[in-house]
This record gives C-alpha cells, structure tokens and sequence, in this order.
C-alpha cells in the first residue's frame, strides 16, 4: 500500500522524509552523529528500493533495528549537544558514553517514570 497514510519507507512521502533526515545530517557539527544520520538514511533508501522493486513491505524488526531505534537514540544525543551549547551554567552532564542497548529499555522506563507528575 504506497498511499499518504502509509509509512515513510511505502509512503508517497519518503523523498521529503528522506530530505529532511538529511537536513538534519548537514546541520550536525559532530562527525559522529552526522555519520549515524548518514546511515540511518541509507538504511532506509535501501528498504525503500528494496520495497519499490520488489513490492515487499519491510521487516518490522528491521526497521526497528536498523531506523526506528537508531533515530531515538540519536533524537536523544542531538538534545543532549543542544542542551550542552545553549546552557550557560553547563549542568548538562558531560557523560558521552551511551547506555548499553541492553539497558536502554530500563532506562528509557526510568526516566518516563521520573517524569510523571
């Protein structure tokens, strides 16, 4: 189903998902995270030409593991470099080492629980 309320990787809507995934990778100022960008977007123009060609729907837990969970990481580490830059008291912390992917579920429910009012 390549319809607009399809997905970006099936959607009508990839070459703009696509371009703004790259606007962000230009922007970044970190070889890291602009290399994660970077491949996060061929991992999904490779689904995508896989999809166009052979009409297949992408495999959920690759998407997951190779765009969905890699773009909430690096939502995460572009907040923190943010957060970092734009705070004159510097009291974000300077721990730059990731959660082990493990624990990154444990630790994502932590904080949504610290969160709660």
């Amino acid at each position: 189903m390549e319809g607009e309320n399809a997905g970006p990787l099936t959607g009508v809507n990839f070459a703009e998902w696509a371009d703004r995934l790259r606007n962000v990778e230009e922007m970044l100022d970190d070889p890291a995270l602009r290399s994660e960008a970077a491949r996060i977007r061929e991992a999904a123009r490779g689904m995508r030409a896989e999809f166009k060609k052979a009409g297949k729907m992408p495999k959920r837990d690759l998407v997951q593991s190779q765009i969905s969970v890699p773009m909430v990481e690096l939502r995460q580490r572009v907040e923190e470099e943010l957060a970092r830059k734009e705070s004159r008291e510097n009291l974000v912390p300077i721990d730059r080492d990731p959660v082990p992917s493990k624990y990154a579920d444990r630790v994502r429910r932590y904080y949504e629980e610290l969160g709660k009012p």
